[in-house]
């Protein structure tokens, strides 16, 4: 074989490895275009719209940088681009689709909120004119729930009582989501306190705080609730709210609900998560009760025992026991009924 036909031998092959490298990253046509401009070099302007297929192709293959102009003194020839540049080139390209596709993909995802967003205030609005609508449909009440929620533009408030038509479950719990959370709506709710003496109620406080819901509890809370925005809120019509609830959008019964809320709010107490119990610092001898110890006395005052408070906060029995011991000194009383007494006269207790 002359040198010749093992130069052309060896082109024809590495074009076709060439062919096969492309494969996927462009359009089938030009990667075999590609490969035969390898195989066969440089020709004339028109013998390389033949073997692209036509001109337009060539001009494809030109703008993707896959061959290039030469421009002799009485002539002009097409040559294939450096494979190692073209490749650059066609990596380039696929960075630039991947960047437009990322920004696509953020915008959609942005527009998925305001759809749901829009849709969900739709649900509520087509409610019929009057202040108050009732509803009894069990799948109406779960789709009027979740529309309120991913309605709210800057409050979602929520009370929550231990009763049920059928036994809380974990799978069921249903936390702020976090395309809400993330419109910086400030969800808050307050939670009855046998939420905090049960394992399913207390799992599903602690899925709310981690989801950024402000929790709190409170002995005794009459009802059940959820408030928008001070635009809608919805009431049950019996205590657990399953078979009956009413929408309520009259402004003055709104806005004194919210202030219902509030007071509420204000009287309860705050629950944080197991992590930042420890975390607070012990105050020094002579400084008032630290931030731990007013939610320690205020769950004194709900009437929680100290093994509950431990399993509640993450601490171990005897740093509860020790802390309450302080609290009592502190106070100067000697029984948790004395010490409920004057932690209330010092404005401990709201």
């Amino acid at each position: 074989m002359t040198e010749n036909a093992r130069t052309k031998e060896h082109n024809e092959s590495a074009a076709i490895e060439m062919g096969d490298l492309l494969s996927g990253l462009l359009p089938e046509r030009l990667a075999n275009s590609y490969a035969a401009f390898l195989s066969h070099g440089e020709c004339s302007e028109s013998e390389a719209a033949e073997r692209a297929g036509s001109p337009v192709s060539l001009e494809e293959l030109i703008s993707r940088g896959l061959v290039h102009r030469v421009v002799y003194s009485s002539s002009t020839a097409i040559r294939p681009t450096d494979p190692t540049l073209a490749f650059r080139d066609i990596i380039h390209d696929l960075q630039r689709q991947l960047i437009d596709s990322s920004d696509q993909l953020a915008a959609a995802y942005s527009r998925l909120n305001d759809i749901q967003r829009i849709f969900s205030q739709r649900a509520i609005e087509q409610a019929p004119e009057e202040g108050i609508r009732i509803v009894t449909d069990k799948e109406e009440i779960h789709s009027l729930s979740l529309s309120l929620i991913n309605s709210a533009q800057s409050d979602f408030l929520g009370l929550h009582t231990w009763r049920f038509n059928t036994p809380l479950r974990k799978e069921s719990s249903a936390p702020p989501p976090r395309s809400v959370i993330s419109r910086n709506v400030r969800c808050r709710a307050v939670y009855s306190t046998e939420y905090f003496d049960n394992e399913v109620g207390y799992y599903v406080i602690q899925s709310s705080i981690l989801e950024g819901e402000e929790v709190r509890i409170m002995r005794n809370l009459p009802m059940k609730m959820q408030l928008v925005d001070e635009e809608v809120a919805m009431l049950p019509l019996t205590p657990s709210g399953a078979s009956g609830v009413a929408l309520v959008k009259a402004p003055i019964i709104v806005k004194a609900l919210r202030q219902y809320f509030e007071l509420l709010w204000a009287r309860a107490t705050p629950v944080a998560s197991p992590a930042g119990a420890e975390a607070v610092p012990a105050p020094a001898a002579h400084s008032g009760p630290s931030e731990l110890q007013l939610q320690l006395v205020g769950m004194m005052a709900l009437g929680l025992k100290d093994e509950s408070i431990a399993n509640r906060t993450g601490m171990s029995l005897r740093t509860v026991r020790r802390h309450i011991s302080t609290i009592m000194e502190m106070l100067s009383a000697e029984t948790r009924f004395a010490a409920g007494v004057m932690a209330s006269k010092r404005g401990w207790i709201k």
